[in-house]
């Protein structure tokens, strides 16, 4: 088992069966437009190289669907939205989350994953890690 896959198991993502690790652009390139590739919406190259996947009508995260744990820490420090002041801040529970993650790690357990260990932000001290 290779340290990536060990790092995977403690947030519980297990039984991986393969980890693409920080792959090049070539090989997004060539995964994506593979002629035998199941299960998932196949990308095809347009007349300027680039790769074009139809996903359908719903795609990515709606800027509108933030949720934030309610805990004893945000309680207080997040600008919760409201009628007065309306924003995308919006409550949710950790049991709704503990949920949420339990079906996430479910759901990526037992696959082949593509892992990139990349950066948030340009300034080297004040940047996130991001997996």
């Amino acid at each position: 088992m290779s340290a990536v896959n060990l790092d995977l198991g403690k947030y519980g993502i297990t039984d991986v069966k393969e980890i693409v690790y920080n792959p090049s652009y070539e090989k997004l390139f060539e995964e994506e437009t593979k002629p035998g590739l199941e299960g998932f919406e196949k990308g095809v190259v347009t007349e300027y190289g680039a790769v074009n996947v139809m996903t359908g009508e719903f795609t990515g995260r709606s800027p509108k669907d933030k949720y934030i744990v309610v805990d004893d820490v945000s309680r207080d420090t997040i600008w919760w939205t409201s009628p007065k002041a309306p924003n995308d801040n919006k409550p949710t529970t950790p049991e709704v989350w503990a949920d949420l993650k339990a079906l996430t790690t479910k759901q990526l357990s037992g696959k082949r994953l593509f892992v990139i260990d990349a950066f948030c932000g340009t300034n080297a001290d004040t940047r996130l890690k991001v997996r």
